[in-house]
């Protein structure tokens, strides 16, 4: 592949809590890229499996990604940095459900999740009772944990290792490392059903074969990749309301950075000239998943009672979503403080984009009632009123 010299790239992020319409707005980019006929990279930069971005295909085909690119439909390729957490049993479904015809790339500095990492988020969050932290229960945090702690290896290490050796670096975290954490996280009784499916025999052999699936159908490669494509959008997960430097309400944020961080990073390694456009996300209104501060929460009847949300559907971990109004200066003063740190590189627009119009009459929901979507003073902006499409 050809390195190029000039770039356009867009970068996605949720200006609020996550939910906003993200995925919608990566496809909207990637769109644009294949009717210009630029071959177009989707970089998954924080968070990981967690994610869920609901795209609805030309066909009218909904998928909610939850792993692969949200621009996979519009015949973007994709990048998972490596600051991104894959999960391989994940992946695999996802990806042998829909064989897309893309190529997806992968740093080897991904750090990668156990099935192990997922049952210890899950068994504590049920431990929790009323006091969850709302986690979504694909181990995200118990992944950092865990490579913290010294039990992990890189995915392409793991790869290297004969079965017999993979089998035994799986059983050593599930019968050494699993206990030893919950013990941590004051866990000491589990129950038999929980039990059963951590010894069941077949779990480690599926989840090797998963690995191997993943390893068969991503290319490892550095950030060097990026340097071959005319065209990226970096898709961010979350939104800046769950940024990890939030810490006093650390247990109920996502453990990444959920704006500028990485995007400016990658993009300051970038050679030639970059032409680029942020891209903030945001409902006419405000949604949250799980427990912690939610300034501005209504009932969702305030917003609108015939409204329903087919993704965002309630679940053991999260509960129900959780609907609120807008803080219109808030959401601004967030914004521009996130935007600043991509004022160290050159050509950067910014610009807004406002989901779920049709929701609320084409105005946005704030405690000073119905408000014309321009007060919140972005002059670039993209509006949606569907699923479907962006204008």
């Amino acid at each position: 592949m050809m390195k190029y010299s000039e770039r356009e790239i867009k970068v996605v992020i949720g200006a609020s809590y996550g939910d906003e319409g993200k995925g919608l707005m990566t496809d909207c980019f990637c769109k644009a890229a294949q009717r210009s006929g630029k071959a177009c990279l989707t970089v998954l930069h924080n968070g990981g499996a967690q994610r869920g971005h609901t795209v609805v295909s030309e066909n009218g085909f909904r998928h909610v990604f939850h792993h692969l690119s949200s621009g996979t439909f519009s015949s973007s390729d994709t990048y998972f940095a490596d600051t991104f957490i894959v999960n391989p049993m994940v992946f695999a479904e996802e990806h042998s459900g829909l064989f897309p015809d893309t190529k997806i790339y992968c740093s080897p500095k991904c750090r990668w999740s156990t099935p192990f990492d997922m049952m210890i988020n899950q068994i504590a969050e049920d431990s929790r009772g009323e006091n969850r932290h709302g986690s979504c229960g694909f181990g995200i945090w118990e992944t950092i944990v865990r490579y913290e702690s010294g039990n992990a290896v890189s995915f392409p290490e793991f790869m290297e290792m004969s079965r017999s050796e993979k089998t035994d670096f799986l059983e050593n975290i599930r019968d050494k490392y699993l206990p030893e954490r919950l013990g941590a996280l004051g866990i000491s009784v589990i129950s038999d059903e929980w039990r059963e499916t951590i010894f069941n025999d077949k779990l480690i052999d599926n989840f090797i074969l998963d690995c191997e699936y993943f390893d068969a159908n991503t290319i490892m490669t550095d950030s060097e990749i990026l340097e071959n494509y005319p065209y990226i959008v970096f898709e961010g997960a979350q939104g800046l309301l769950l940024n990890c430097d939030l810490g006093e309400n650390e247990k109920h944020t996502t453990p990444s950075f959920t704006g500028a961080e990485n995007p400016v990073r990658m993009i300051g390694e970038l050679s030639g000239k970059n032409d680029v456009e942020v891209c903030y996300v945001t409902r006419t209104y405000l949604t949250r998943h799980g427990a912690g501060p939610f300034e501005g929460e209504c009932p969702k009847d305030e917003i609108n009672p015939h409204m329903w949300d087919m993704t965002n559907v309630p679940n053991g971990y999260q509960g129900t979503l959780r609907y609120g109004r807008l803080d219109v200066k808030g959401l601004r003063e967030r914004i521009d403080a996130d935007f600043a740190k991509f004022r160290s590189l050159p050509n950067v627009e910014i610009s807004l984009s406002i989901t779920h119009l049709n929701e609320t009459g084409g105005k946005l929901v704030t405690d000073n009632g119905a408000v014309s979507p321009d007060i919140i003073g972005i002059r670039k902006m993209y509006c949606s009123y569907d699923e479907y499409s962006v204008k």
